[in-house]
Protein backbone atom coordinates (compact mmCIF):
# COMPACT_ATOMS: atom_id res chain seq x y z
CA UNK A 1 0.00 0.00 0.00
CA UNK A 2 1.30 3.46 -0.88
CA UNK A 3 2.57 5.81 1.81
CA UNK A 4 1.69 9.47 2.26
CA UNK A 5 4.85 11.52 1.73
CA UNK A 6 5.75 14.78 3.44
CA UNK A 7 5.38 16.47 0.06
CA UNK A 8 1.82 15.13 -0.20
CA UNK A 9 0.99 16.62 3.21
CA UNK A 10 2.50 20.00 2.29
CA UNK A 11 0.50 20.13 -0.95
CA UNK A 12 -2.63 19.19 1.01
CA UNK A 13 -2.00 21.98 3.52
CA UNK A 14 -1.60 24.55 0.73
CA UNK A 15 -4.80 23.48 -1.02
CA UNK A 16 -6.67 23.42 2.31
CA UNK A 17 -6.01 27.16 2.62
CA UNK A 18 -8.95 27.33 0.20
CA UNK A 19 -11.12 25.82 2.93
CA UNK A 20 -9.78 28.36 5.43
CA UNK A 21 -10.64 31.05 2.87
CA UNK A 22 -14.24 29.85 2.72
CA UNK A 23 -14.59 29.56 6.50
CA UNK A 24 -13.03 32.97 7.12
CA UNK A 25 -15.10 34.65 4.41
CA UNK A 26 -18.34 33.01 5.51
CA UNK A 27 -17.87 33.88 9.19
CA UNK A 28 -16.66 37.42 8.62
CA UNK A 29 -20.21 38.73 8.32
CA UNK A 30 -21.19 36.89 11.50
CA UNK A 31 -18.57 38.90 13.40
CA UNK A 32 -19.39 42.14 11.58
CA UNK A 33 -23.00 42.03 12.76
CA UNK A 34 -21.66 41.75 16.29
CA UNK A 35 -20.16 45.22 15.97
CA UNK A 36 -22.17 48.29 17.09
CA UNK A 37 -20.68 50.29 14.21
CA UNK A 38 -22.30 48.01 11.62
CA UNK A 39 -25.84 48.90 12.68
CA UNK A 40 -24.92 52.55 13.16
CA UNK A 41 -23.28 52.90 9.73
CA UNK A 42 -26.16 51.30 7.84
CA UNK A 43 -28.81 52.94 10.07
CA UNK A 44 -30.25 49.61 11.23
CA UNK A 45 -32.18 49.23 14.48
CA UNK A 46 -31.47 46.31 16.80
CA UNK A 47 -34.60 46.81 18.91
CA UNK A 48 -37.98 48.46 18.55
CA UNK A 49 -40.10 48.95 15.43
CA UNK A 50 -37.12 48.79 13.08
CA UNK A 51 -35.83 45.44 14.33
CA UNK A 52 -37.96 43.42 11.87
CA UNK A 53 -36.51 45.42 8.98
CA UNK A 54 -32.99 44.76 10.29
CA UNK A 55 -33.65 41.01 10.52
CA UNK A 56 -34.94 41.03 6.95
CA UNK A 57 -31.78 42.84 5.77
CA UNK A 58 -29.54 40.33 7.54
CA UNK A 59 -31.53 37.50 6.01
CA UNK A 60 -31.17 39.03 2.54
CA UNK A 61 -27.40 39.46 2.87
CA UNK A 62 -27.07 35.84 4.00
CA UNK A 63 -29.42 34.43 1.37
CA UNK A 64 -27.70 36.17 -1.53
CA UNK A 65 -24.26 35.21 -0.23
CA UNK A 66 -25.33 31.57 -0.35
CA UNK A 67 -26.95 32.16 -3.74
CA UNK A 68 -23.54 33.26 -4.95
CA UNK A 69 -22.00 30.22 -3.29
CA UNK A 70 -24.43 27.99 -5.21
CA UNK A 71 -23.35 29.64 -8.46
CA UNK A 72 -19.71 29.03 -7.57
CA UNK A 73 -20.35 25.41 -6.63
CA UNK A 74 -22.41 24.56 -9.72
CA UNK A 75 -19.89 26.28 -12.01
CA UNK A 76 -16.81 25.05 -10.18
CA UNK A 77 -17.49 21.36 -10.85
CA UNK A 78 -17.61 21.51 -14.66
CA UNK A 79 -14.77 24.05 -14.68
CA UNK A 80 -12.57 21.62 -12.74
CA UNK A 81 -13.27 18.94 -15.35
CA UNK A 82 -12.53 21.28 -18.23
CA UNK A 83 -9.38 23.16 -17.19
CA UNK A 84 -8.19 21.09 -14.23
CA UNK A 85 -8.36 21.27 -10.46
CA UNK A 86 -5.33 23.55 -10.03
CA UNK A 87 -6.38 26.31 -12.43
CA UNK A 88 -9.92 26.23 -11.06
CA UNK A 89 -8.51 26.85 -7.57
CA UNK A 90 -6.55 29.82 -8.92
CA UNK A 91 -9.61 31.39 -10.58
CA UNK A 92 -11.75 30.89 -7.47
CA UNK A 93 -9.06 32.51 -5.32
CA UNK A 94 -8.97 35.59 -7.57
CA UNK A 95 -12.77 35.98 -7.43
CA UNK A 96 -12.67 35.63 -3.64
CA UNK A 97 -10.08 38.41 -3.35
CA UNK A 98 -12.14 40.77 -5.52
CA UNK A 99 -15.36 39.96 -3.65
CA UNK A 100 -13.74 40.45 -0.24
CA UNK A 101 -12.28 43.81 -1.22
CA UNK A 102 -15.61 45.07 -2.53
CA UNK A 103 -17.47 43.83 0.58
CA UNK A 104 -15.07 45.69 2.86
CA UNK A 105 -15.57 48.84 0.78
CA UNK A 106 -19.38 48.72 0.79
CA UNK A 107 -20.95 52.14 1.29
CA UNK A 108 -24.60 51.07 1.60
CA UNK A 109 -26.62 47.93 2.21
CA UNK A 110 -27.49 47.36 -1.44
CA UNK A 111 -23.83 47.31 -2.40
CA UNK A 112 -23.02 44.94 0.46
CA UNK A 113 -25.73 42.54 -0.69
CA UNK A 114 -24.53 42.55 -4.32
CA UNK A 115 -20.81 42.14 -3.63
CA UNK A 116 -21.44 39.35 -1.13
CA UNK A 117 -22.90 37.44 -4.11
CA UNK A 118 -19.56 37.88 -5.91
CA UNK A 119 -17.59 36.86 -2.84
CA UNK A 120 -19.93 33.93 -2.26
CA UNK A 121 -19.36 32.60 -5.79
CA UNK A 122 -15.60 32.48 -5.28
CA UNK A 123 -15.90 30.92 -1.83
CA UNK A 124 -18.52 28.42 -3.01
CA UNK A 125 -16.21 27.26 -5.79
CA UNK A 126 -13.39 26.78 -3.28
CA UNK A 127 -15.65 24.76 -0.97
CA UNK A 128 -16.29 22.44 -3.93
CA UNK A 129 -12.78 22.22 -5.37
CA UNK A 130 -10.74 21.63 -2.23
CA UNK A 131 -12.26 18.27 -1.15
CA UNK A 132 -12.11 17.06 -4.77
CA UNK A 133 -8.39 17.75 -4.99
CA UNK A 134 -7.57 16.41 -1.52
CA UNK A 135 -9.43 13.15 -2.14
CA UNK A 136 -7.78 12.61 -5.52
CA UNK A 137 -4.27 13.33 -4.26
CA UNK A 138 -4.52 11.12 -1.15
CA UNK A 139 -3.46 7.55 -0.45
CA UNK A 140 -6.17 5.08 0.65
CA UNK A 141 -4.65 4.76 4.13
CA UNK A 142 -4.56 8.52 4.82
CA UNK A 143 -7.41 9.80 2.68
CA UNK A 144 -9.46 10.61 5.76
CA UNK A 145 -6.63 12.65 7.22
CA UNK A 146 -5.86 14.64 4.07
CA UNK A 147 -9.46 15.17 2.96
CA UNK A 148 -10.29 15.96 6.58
CA UNK A 149 -8.03 19.00 6.26
CA UNK A 150 -10.97 20.60 4.45
CA UNK A 151 -13.17 20.51 7.54
CA UNK A 152 -10.36 21.46 9.92
CA UNK A 153 -9.22 24.46 7.87
CA UNK A 154 -12.81 25.52 7.21
CA UNK A 155 -13.63 25.70 10.93
CA UNK A 156 -10.21 27.22 11.62
CA UNK A 157 -11.33 29.95 9.23
CA UNK A 158 -14.41 30.46 11.38
CA UNK A 159 -12.19 30.69 14.43
CA UNK A 160 -9.69 33.04 12.79
CA UNK A 161 -12.50 35.33 11.72
CA UNK A 162 -13.98 35.19 15.22
CA UNK A 163 -10.74 36.40 16.84
CA UNK A 164 -10.34 39.13 14.20
CA UNK A 165 -13.88 40.31 14.94
CA UNK A 166 -13.21 40.16 18.66
CA UNK A 167 -10.11 42.32 18.25
CA UNK A 168 -11.91 44.80 15.99
CA UNK A 169 -14.61 45.23 18.64
CA UNK A 170 -12.14 47.24 20.74
CA UNK A 171 -11.27 49.65 17.92
CA UNK A 172 -12.09 53.28 18.59
CA UNK A 173 -13.12 53.55 14.94
CA UNK A 174 -16.59 52.00 14.85
CA UNK A 175 -16.54 51.75 11.06
CA UNK A 176 -13.30 49.75 11.14
CA UNK A 177 -14.98 47.47 13.68
CA UNK A 178 -17.17 45.97 10.96
CA UNK A 179 -15.05 46.73 7.87
CA UNK A 180 -11.95 45.13 9.39
CA UNK A 181 -13.29 41.53 9.49
CA UNK A 182 -14.50 41.88 5.89
CA UNK A 183 -11.20 43.36 4.69
CA UNK A 184 -9.17 40.54 6.22
CA UNK A 185 -11.07 38.06 4.02
CA UNK A 186 -8.76 39.08 1.15
CA UNK A 187 -5.64 37.64 2.84
CA UNK A 188 -6.37 33.87 2.85
CA UNK A 189 -7.20 33.65 -0.89
CA UNK A 190 -4.06 35.68 -1.63
CA UNK A 191 -2.02 33.10 0.31
CA UNK A 192 -3.75 30.32 -1.65
CA UNK A 193 -3.08 32.08 -4.94
CA UNK A 194 0.64 32.28 -4.16
CA UNK A 195 0.71 28.71 -2.82
CA UNK A 196 -0.82 27.33 -6.03
CA UNK A 197 2.51 28.05 -7.74
CA UNK A 198 3.81 24.87 -6.04
CA UNK A 199 0.62 22.79 -6.27
CA UNK A 200 0.67 20.11 -9.02
CA UNK A 201 -2.36 19.05 -11.01
CA UNK A 202 -4.45 16.10 -9.80
CA UNK A 203 -2.93 12.88 -11.22
CA UNK A 204 -6.39 11.37 -11.68
CA UNK A 205 -7.52 14.35 -13.77
CA UNK A 206 -4.40 14.03 -15.93
CA UNK A 207 -5.06 10.33 -16.50
CA UNK A 208 -8.67 11.11 -17.45
CA UNK A 209 -7.35 13.64 -19.99
CA UNK A 210 -5.03 11.03 -21.59
CA UNK A 211 -1.94 12.59 -20.01
CA UNK A 212 -0.86 9.48 -18.11
CA UNK A 213 2.92 10.16 -18.17
CA UNK A 214 2.35 13.52 -16.45
CA UNK A 215 0.00 11.86 -13.99
CA UNK A 216 2.60 9.22 -13.14
CA UNK A 217 5.32 11.82 -12.62
CA UNK A 218 3.13 13.67 -10.09
CA UNK A 219 1.83 10.53 -8.37
CA UNK A 220 5.30 9.08 -7.77
CA UNK A 221 6.32 12.37 -6.16
CA UNK A 222 3.18 12.62 -4.02
CA UNK A 223 3.40 9.02 -2.78
CA UNK A 224 7.16 8.46 -2.72
CA UNK A 225 8.23 5.87 -0.13
CA UNK A 226 11.96 5.69 0.80
CA UNK A 227 11.38 2.08 1.94
CA UNK A 228 10.17 1.16 -1.55
CA UNK A 229 13.02 2.18 -3.90
CA UNK A 230 11.46 0.29 -6.83
CA UNK A 231 8.21 2.25 -6.35
CA UNK A 232 6.23 -0.98 -6.53
CA UNK A 233 3.32 0.30 -4.43
CA UNK A 234 3.10 3.54 -6.43
CA UNK A 235 3.16 1.55 -9.69
CA UNK A 236 0.33 -0.66 -8.46
CA UNK A 237 -1.72 2.35 -7.36
CA UNK A 238 -1.16 4.07 -10.69
CA UNK A 239 -2.07 0.90 -12.58
CA UNK A 240 -5.33 0.58 -10.64
CA UNK A 241 -6.15 4.26 -11.19
CA UNK A 242 -5.49 4.06 -14.88
CA UNK A 243 -7.48 0.89 -15.54
CA UNK A 244 -10.48 2.07 -13.52
CA UNK A 245 -10.47 5.54 -15.10
CA UNK A 246 -10.20 3.98 -18.57
CA UNK A 247 -13.30 1.93 -17.77
CA UNK A 248 -15.21 4.88 -16.30
CA UNK A 249 -14.21 7.21 -19.14
CA UNK A 250 -16.48 5.18 -21.42
CA UNK A 251 -19.42 6.34 -19.32
CA UNK A 252 -21.15 9.69 -19.69
CA UNK A 253 -20.10 12.60 -17.49
CA UNK A 254 -21.80 15.66 -16.08
CA UNK A 255 -25.08 16.35 -14.33
CA UNK A 256 -27.32 14.53 -16.83
CA UNK A 257 -25.22 11.38 -16.56
CA UNK A 258 -25.77 11.40 -12.80
CA UNK A 259 -29.53 11.67 -13.19
CA UNK A 260 -29.66 8.88 -15.82
CA UNK A 261 -27.43 6.29 -14.10
CA UNK A 262 -28.93 4.44 -11.08
CA UNK A 263 -25.63 3.74 -9.29
CA UNK A 264 -24.51 7.33 -9.83
CA UNK A 265 -27.83 8.63 -8.52
CA UNK A 266 -27.41 6.59 -5.35
CA UNK A 267 -23.86 7.80 -4.79
CA UNK A 268 -24.75 11.44 -5.36
CA UNK A 269 -27.85 11.12 -3.17
CA UNK A 270 -25.66 9.90 -0.29
CA UNK A 271 -23.15 12.65 -1.02
CA UNK A 272 -25.85 15.32 -1.06
CA UNK A 273 -27.85 14.00 1.87
CA UNK A 274 -24.95 14.04 4.31
CA UNK A 275 -24.36 17.72 3.45
CA UNK A 276 -28.04 18.50 3.93
CA UNK A 277 -28.07 16.53 7.19
CA UNK A 278 -25.09 18.48 8.53
CA UNK A 279 -27.02 21.72 8.02
CA UNK A 280 -30.28 20.27 9.32
CA UNK A 281 -28.65 20.00 12.76
CA UNK A 282 -28.83 23.80 13.00
CA UNK A 283 -25.04 24.11 12.97
CA UNK A 284 -24.87 27.03 10.56
CA UNK A 285 -27.75 28.84 12.27
CA UNK A 286 -25.97 28.60 15.62
CA UNK A 287 -22.68 29.62 14.00
CA UNK A 288 -24.06 32.54 12.01
CA UNK A 289 -26.32 33.98 14.69
CA UNK A 290 -24.27 32.96 17.72
CA UNK A 291 -23.73 36.57 18.74
CA UNK A 292 -27.50 37.11 18.77
CA UNK A 293 -28.04 33.79 20.60
CA UNK A 294 -25.51 34.65 23.32
CA UNK A 295 -27.05 38.10 23.70
CA UNK A 296 -30.46 36.47 24.21
CA UNK A 297 -28.85 34.25 26.85
CA UNK A 298 -27.90 37.31 28.89
CA UNK A 299 -24.36 38.06 27.71
CA UNK A 300 -23.50 41.67 26.86
CA UNK A 301 -20.62 43.80 25.55
CA UNK A 302 -17.70 41.84 24.14
CA UNK A 303 -18.78 38.55 25.79
CA UNK A 304 -20.95 37.31 22.86
CA UNK A 305 -17.98 37.74 20.49
CA UNK A 306 -15.65 36.04 22.98
CA UNK A 307 -18.03 33.10 23.34
CA UNK A 308 -18.14 32.83 19.54
CA UNK A 309 -14.33 32.63 19.54
CA UNK A 310 -14.44 29.81 22.09
CA UNK A 311 -17.24 28.06 20.18
CA UNK A 312 -15.32 28.01 16.90
CA UNK A 313 -12.08 27.04 18.68
CA UNK A 314 -13.78 23.95 20.10
CA UNK A 315 -15.02 23.13 16.59
CA UNK A 316 -11.52 23.49 15.12
CA UNK A 317 -9.93 21.30 17.80
CA UNK A 318 -12.65 18.69 17.24
CA UNK A 319 -11.91 18.66 13.51
CA UNK A 320 -8.20 18.26 14.22
CA UNK A 321 -8.79 15.16 16.35
CA UNK A 322 -11.22 13.90 13.72
CA UNK A 323 -8.75 14.02 10.83
CA UNK A 324 -6.11 12.29 12.99
CA UNK A 325 -8.40 9.40 13.95
CA UNK A 326 -11.01 8.91 11.23
CA UNK A 327 -8.87 6.58 9.11
CA UNK A 328 -8.91 4.16 12.05
CA UNK A 329 -12.44 4.67 13.40
CA UNK A 330 -14.20 4.99 10.04
CA UNK A 331 -16.72 7.43 8.57
CA UNK A 332 -20.00 5.64 9.31
CA UNK A 333 -19.52 5.30 13.07
CA UNK A 334 -18.31 8.91 13.31
CA UNK A 335 -21.42 10.20 11.56
CA UNK A 336 -23.77 8.11 13.72
CA UNK A 337 -22.14 9.25 16.97
CA UNK A 338 -21.99 12.85 15.80
CA UNK A 339 -25.60 13.21 14.70
CA UNK A 340 -26.87 11.47 17.82
CA UNK A 341 -24.74 13.72 20.04
CA UNK A 342 -25.79 17.00 18.43
CA UNK A 343 -29.45 15.94 18.51
CA UNK A 344 -29.27 15.50 22.29
CA UNK A 345 -27.53 18.87 22.65
CA UNK A 346 -30.18 20.64 20.55
CA UNK A 347 -32.94 19.08 22.67
CA UNK A 348 -31.25 20.35 25.85
CA UNK A 349 -30.76 23.79 24.26
CA UNK A 350 -34.43 24.01 23.28
CA UNK A 351 -35.53 22.90 26.73
CA UNK A 352 -33.37 25.47 28.52
CA UNK A 353 -34.45 28.34 26.25
CA UNK A 354 -38.11 27.38 26.43
CA UNK A 355 -38.16 26.88 30.21
CA UNK A 356 -35.77 29.47 31.62
CA UNK A 357 -35.16 32.17 28.99
CA UNK A 358 -38.51 32.52 27.19
CA UNK A 359 -40.60 31.02 29.99
CA UNK A 360 -42.22 32.88 32.90
CA UNK A 361 -39.17 32.61 35.14
CA UNK A 362 -35.64 33.62 34.10
CA UNK A 363 -32.81 31.47 35.48
CA UNK A 364 -29.07 32.16 35.45
CA UNK A 365 -28.48 28.43 35.86
CA UNK A 366 -30.69 27.74 32.85
CA UNK A 367 -28.73 30.25 30.79
CA UNK A 368 -25.46 28.56 31.75
CA UNK A 369 -26.78 25.12 30.85
CA UNK A 370 -27.92 26.51 27.48
CA UNK A 371 -24.43 27.90 26.80
CA UNK A 372 -22.83 24.58 27.79
CA UNK A 373 -25.26 22.77 25.45
CA UNK A 374 -24.11 25.01 22.59
CA UNK A 375 -20.46 24.21 23.36
CA UNK A 376 -21.17 20.46 23.55
CA UNK A 377 -23.03 20.76 20.26
CA UNK A 378 -19.98 22.09 18.44
CA UNK A 379 -17.78 19.48 20.16
CA UNK A 380 -19.84 16.62 18.69
CA UNK A 381 -20.23 18.42 15.37
CA UNK A 382 -16.53 19.19 14.98
CA UNK A 383 -15.23 15.82 16.17
CA UNK A 384 -17.66 13.52 14.38
CA UNK A 385 -19.59 15.30 11.59
CA UNK A 386 -17.68 18.14 9.97
CA UNK A 387 -14.69 16.30 8.52
CA UNK A 388 -16.51 12.99 7.99
CA UNK A 389 -19.31 14.57 5.95
CA UNK A 390 -16.92 16.28 3.52
CA UNK A 391 -14.72 13.19 3.24
CA UNK A 392 -17.68 10.94 2.48
CA UNK A 393 -19.15 13.36 -0.07
CA UNK A 394 -15.97 13.40 -2.17
CA UNK A 395 -14.66 9.86 -1.87
CA UNK A 396 -17.72 7.82 -2.88
CA UNK A 397 -17.88 9.36 -6.38
CA UNK A 398 -16.00 8.00 -9.44
CA UNK A 399 -13.50 10.23 -11.24
CA UNK A 400 -15.72 10.87 -14.26
CA UNK A 401 -18.47 12.47 -12.16
CA UNK A 402 -16.57 13.48 -9.02
CA UNK A 403 -16.47 17.18 -9.85
CA UNK A 404 -20.15 17.33 -10.83
CA UNK A 405 -21.21 15.16 -7.89
CA UNK A 406 -19.29 17.16 -5.30
CA UNK A 407 -20.65 20.34 -6.90
CA UNK A 408 -24.18 19.01 -6.38
CA UNK A 409 -23.39 18.06 -2.78
CA UNK A 410 -21.87 21.46 -2.05
CA UNK A 411 -24.83 23.17 -3.71
CA UNK A 412 -27.13 21.11 -1.47
CA UNK A 413 -25.11 22.38 1.48
CA UNK A 414 -25.60 26.00 0.38
CA UNK A 415 -29.29 25.57 -0.45
CA UNK A 416 -29.71 24.16 3.05
CA UNK A 417 -27.91 27.23 4.36
CA UNK A 418 -30.42 29.43 2.55
CA UNK A 419 -33.29 27.33 3.91
CA UNK A 420 -32.19 27.40 7.54
CA UNK A 421 -29.95 30.48 7.92
CA UNK A 422 -31.94 33.05 5.95
CA UNK A 423 -34.97 33.00 8.27
CA UNK A 424 -32.71 32.41 11.27
CA UNK A 425 -32.70 35.92 12.74
CA UNK A 426 -36.47 36.24 12.38
CA UNK A 427 -37.12 32.70 13.65
CA UNK A 428 -34.92 33.17 16.73
CA UNK A 429 -36.74 36.43 17.48
CA UNK A 430 -40.27 35.12 16.90
CA UNK A 431 -40.45 31.40 17.67
CA UNK A 432 -37.30 31.00 19.76
CA UNK A 433 -36.79 27.48 21.16
CA UNK A 434 -39.25 25.94 18.68
CA UNK A 435 -36.74 26.56 15.88
CA UNK A 436 -34.29 24.27 17.69
CA UNK A 437 -36.99 21.61 18.08
CA UNK A 438 -37.25 21.54 14.28
CA UNK A 439 -33.54 20.81 14.03
CA UNK A 440 -33.77 18.03 16.62
CA UNK A 441 -36.52 16.30 14.63
CA UNK A 442 -34.65 16.63 11.32
CA UNK A 443 -31.48 15.24 12.89
CA UNK A 444 -33.36 12.19 14.16
CA UNK A 445 -34.37 11.47 10.56
CA UNK A 446 -30.73 11.84 9.50
CA UNK A 447 -29.57 9.28 12.06
CA UNK A 448 -32.05 6.73 10.70
CA UNK A 449 -31.05 7.33 7.06
CA UNK A 450 -27.32 7.09 7.80
CA UNK A 451 -27.77 3.90 9.84
CA UNK A 452 -29.62 2.05 7.08
CA UNK A 453 -28.08 3.50 3.88
CA UNK A 454 -24.44 4.47 4.47
CA UNK A 455 -21.73 1.80 4.00
CA UNK A 456 -18.26 2.12 5.55
CA UNK A 457 -15.55 3.39 3.16
CA UNK A 458 -12.34 3.50 5.20
CA UNK A 459 -9.21 1.74 3.94
CA UNK A 460 -10.31 1.27 0.33
CA UNK A 461 -8.93 3.12 -2.65
CA UNK A 462 -11.23 5.51 -4.48
CA UNK A 463 -11.41 3.04 -7.36
CA UNK A 464 -12.41 0.08 -5.15
CA UNK A 465 -15.29 2.00 -3.58
CA UNK A 466 -17.22 1.44 -6.82
CA UNK A 467 -17.90 -2.10 -5.63
CA UNK A 468 -20.00 -0.82 -2.72
CA UNK A 469 -22.48 0.62 -5.20
CA UNK A 470 -22.70 -2.24 -7.67
CA UNK A 471 -20.20 -0.91 -10.22
CA UNK A 472 -17.34 -3.08 -11.56
CA UNK A 473 -13.79 -2.72 -10.23
CA UNK A 474 -11.08 -3.60 -12.77
CA UNK A 475 -8.17 -4.02 -10.35
CA UNK A 476 -8.34 -5.05 -6.68
CA UNK A 477 -5.29 -4.13 -4.60
CA UNK A 478 -6.65 -4.31 -1.06
CA UNK A 479 -7.18 -8.09 -1.06
CA UNK A 480 -4.95 -9.05 -3.99
CA UNK A 481 -2.75 -12.16 -3.66
CA UNK A 482 0.97 -12.21 -4.48
CA UNK A 483 0.21 -14.03 -7.74
CA UNK A 484 -2.31 -11.37 -8.77
CA UNK A 485 0.13 -8.58 -7.93
CA UNK A 486 2.84 -10.33 -9.99
CA UNK A 487 0.44 -10.44 -12.93
CA UNK A 488 -0.29 -6.71 -12.43
CA UNK A 489 3.45 -6.00 -12.50
CA UNK A 490 3.75 -7.75 -15.87
CA UNK A 491 0.82 -5.75 -17.24
CA UNK A 492 2.35 -2.52 -15.94
CA UNK A 493 5.68 -3.33 -17.57
CA UNK A 494 3.96 -4.00 -20.90
CA UNK A 495 2.04 -0.70 -20.62
CA UNK A 496 5.21 1.21 -19.84
CA UNK A 497 7.03 -0.38 -22.79
CA UNK A 498 4.18 0.55 -25.12
CA UNK A 499 4.19 4.13 -23.82
CA UNK A 500 7.96 4.31 -24.31
CA UNK A 501 7.65 3.09 -27.88
CA UNK A 502 4.96 5.65 -28.64
CA UNK A 503 7.12 8.41 -27.14
CA UNK A 504 10.16 7.36 -29.21
CA UNK A 505 8.13 7.31 -32.44
CA UNK A 506 6.72 10.74 -31.67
Amino acid sequence: MTKTSGYNVIVGLIVAVGSFTYGFGFASFATSIGQPGFFQYFDLATTGPGADYTNNILGAVNALFFFGACIGAVGGGPLADRIGRRWSLIIAAVISIIGGALAAGSVHVAMLIIVRIIQGSGLGALATLVPIYLAEASTPSKRGMLTGLHGFFLVSGYNGSAWVGFGCFFSDNLTFGWRGPLAFTCLPPLVLLIGCIWVPESPRWLIAKNRAPEGWAILRKLHRDPKDPDETAAHEEFYQMRKQIELESKNATGYLAILRTPSYRKRVFLSCFVQYAANATGALVINYYSVIIYTNLGLTGYLPLLMYCIYTLIGAVGNLFSLLTIDRTGRRIALLIGFTGVMICVVVEAAMIGSFIEGPGSSVAGQKVAIVAVMMFVFFYGLFIDAASFIYSAEILPTNIRSSGVAMATTTYFVSCITFVTPGATAIANIGYKYFVVFACLTLVSVVVIYFMYPETKGRSLEELAELFGDPVVVHLTDATDEQKAEMDLDMQRDMMEEHQVTVKA
